[in-house]
């Protein structure tokens, strides 16, 4: 899992993760279950054009976070899910799921 960290204000981090393609479901999985440190055990990717990216926005100070999948197709990225909003205790959760790959 390659990770990028981009940022739009101090307020808020971003994160954007890869994936090898054939990781999408069980990405989509362990965020619907709230498993977030299953992400770290997940097929990574070095190369940011091609397979999948999960983008990430940590908020709040850590009381809001927003992720969405995106898969490669076509040249670009494309949304596959919906952006799935998670509160307090986990967004503190995915936020250190996160923030151990630094």
């Amino acid at each position: 899992m390659k990770t990028t960290l981009f940022s739009r204000n101090r307020e808020e981090k971003n994160y954007e993760l890869f994936f090898e393609p054939e990781e999408l479901h069980r990405v989509q999985y362990l965020l619907e279950t709230k498993q977030f440190l299953g992400l770290s055990e997940l097929q990574k990717s070095e190369d940011a054009n091609t397979g999948m990216k999960l983008k990430l926005s940590l908020a709040e100070r850590g009381k809001l976070a927003t992720a969405q999948l995106f898969e490669y197709i076509m040249s670009a990225y494309e949304a596959v899910s919906p952006i799935m909003i998670f509160r307090n205790k986990e967004a503190v959760a995915l936020s250190g799921a996160v923030t151990l790959e630094d």
